[in-house]
């Protein structure tokens, strides 16, 4: 009867759906468009041969010039300066002046500091050949002085008569030195370190703490 439905009868199945698009197929990597080639065709055949071109070498570094040094100390004596830069022979030592300086004593030892004009300081002059030999002056000399440019001028009456040279002057408080003070640039440079600024006061107490 129209209306009625078979309960043996199976249930209708619903229409088959259309075939879904292939998906797009993924390009590997190698085959993706290169955006650095793409940059560089876009800048021209003269920016790639450039790129292609053989590096610049690059020129030797100068070579050194040696340079005359002016002792005034314990490297006068031609002995101590061939022990310092280890050699058995010394290079040759003229007698020269420098003007516009005097010596002064630190310990035991001279010490060069800035003097009025026309002062004298007479020692001895040579020239030192190897940037090495210069780090072994400078070791020497430690860090109580600072490498200085002069002028010498030679007093054997030999050529050259005047040359510009080096010389090690005293790097620590010129005035505090020559008033017998207690240095307190030189005592930072060789301690590495500074001082407070209310160091008077500091060792004031320490001194009081000591009495007590």
């Amino acid at each position: 009867m129209p209306g009625v439905v078979d309960s043996d009868s199976p249930p209708a199945q619903p229409p088959t759906p259309p075939p879904l698009p292939p998906a797009p197929r993924r390009r590997h990597l190698d085959e993706r468009p290169s955006q650095y080639m793409a940059n560089l065709e876009a800048a021209g055949p003269e920016a790639i041969q450039e790129l292609l071109r053989v590096p610049h070498t690059p020129p030797p570094p100068p070579e050194y010039e040696p340079i005359h040094y002016f002792f005034y100390g314990t490297l006068k004596d031609p002995t101590m300066l061939a022990s310092v830069l280890g050699v058995d022979e010394a290079p040759t030592l003229r007698p020269a002046k420098i003007i516009g300086y005097r010596l002064t004593n630190w310990g035991d030892y001279k010490a060069l500091i800035d003097g009025k004009a026309g002062e004298e300081v007479l020692g001895m002059a040579c020239e030192i050949a190897t940037a090495e030999d210069e780090q072994k002056l400078a070791y020497y000399e430690t860090n109580a002085y600072r490498l200085a440019p002069c002028l010498v001028d030679f007093t054997d009456g030999q050529e050259p008569v005047q040359v510009s040279a080096n010389t090690f002057k005293y790097a620590g408080d010129e005035a505090a030195l020559q008033a017998g003070r207690f240095d307190r640039k030189l005592w930072e440079l060789q301690m590495g370190t500074r001082l407070p600024a209310n160091w008077h006061e500091s060792k004031k107490s320490w001194g009081e703490q000591l009495d007590m």
